[in-house]
């Protein structure tokens, strides 16, 4: 009795001490999505705008969703892989390292990582400086 007792409380705490591992592990992983701002700074000869630059890191298989930008260009330049991307009345778009797309003021659209590898992108916007960065559409 005192042995199997024993066995048990074994297992038991080796199964808390992997299972804490691979949680760990699991965490441990990188996001879909990382984003961070470069810089926002204010334009001096356009008042009232601002540019903003982004790096980003896409997971394969992720999607931002639908979105706009009020009153704000955007330039999306791809560092590493590729990016899929839709844009209302333009389409969908390829874009692979090296190359960039804009999407003007006020389009919806969204991107994707279609593929099965990371992508990279550096994402440069002007915008009002009264007007969210962006804004989910809802359909």
């Amino acid at each position: 009795m005192q042995v199997r007792r024993s066995l048990v409380v074994g297992l038991f705490a080796a199964g808390a001490v992997f299972g804490a591992g691979v949680s760990q592990w699991l965490f441990a992983q990188s996001p879909a999505y990382e984003t961070r701002e470069i810089i926002r700074t204010d334009l001096k000869n356009l008042p009232g705008q601002e540019a903003l630059i982004f790096v980003s890191t896409w997971q394969p298989g992720f999607r931002l969703p639908l979105h706009m930008h009020p009153e704000g260009h955007e330039f999306t330049f791809v560092l590493e892989g590729e990016q899929t991307f839709e844009i209302e009345g333009i389409g969908e778009k390829i874009v692979k390292a090296g190359e960039v797309i804009y999407t003007p003021p006020n389009t919806p659209h969204y991107g994707r990582n279609a593929t099965d590898r990371v992508s990279k992108t550096i994402v440069v916007r002007i915008k009002d400086k009264s007007q969210p960065i962006q804004v989910e559409i809802k359909r």
